[in-house]
């Protein structure tokens, strides 16, 4: 799970030292709550939960929400099977997709995080994000829409 937080911790932050900071504090907080674990309905969705609360009162300190991606920040997507072109292109389109990411409003920008890179349920993000059902699934198809238009309007990928 700490890579799993990491990223989201990293998508709020946009600091490493921060991200990584946040997630030991988060995971050292859980770990003293171990004997409450099996109360929990979901070990991974509670540590979602708890880095994003853990994130958001970071930058509520700060006073400063979402600074954009820096590009060299962007996830490198490549496989080692794929030439050198392939990877070129691959990580040109994730750095574009990063920066449509970065553009979109905050829910929008978590719930596709959690859904499409993450890979969680709709209910997960519902209960990590403390949203309904139906917010989850209009911020991530308005989300999903605007990546779609900047992508279309931009001529590439």
């Amino acid at each position: 799970m700490k890579d799993k937080l990491y990223r989201l911790a990293f998508r709020l932050l946009q600091n490493v030292q921060e991200a990584e900071d946040a997630v030991q504090e988060t995971m050292i907080r859980i770990w003293g709550k171990r004997e409450e674990w099996g109360q929990w309905q979901s070990l991974e969705a509670y540590c979602m939960i708890s880095i994003k609360n853990n994130c958001l009162d970071k930058l509520r300190k700060q006073k400063q929400w979402l600074r954009p991606v820096r590009e060299e920040k962007a996830r490198d997507i490549t496989s080692p099977d794929k030439d050198p072109q392939e990877k070129m292109m691959a990580k040109e389109a994730m750095i574009q997709i990063r920066k449509c990411m970065d553009e979109l409003p905050q829910h929008q920008q978590l719930v596709i995080q959690l859904r499409e890179i993450e890979g969680f349920s709709y209910n997960e993000i519902a209960e990590v994000l403390d949203m309904s059902m139906d917010q989850v699934k209009v911020n991530l198809f308005r989300a999903r829409n605007a990546i779609k238009r900047s992508i279309i309007k931009e001529g590439s990928l």
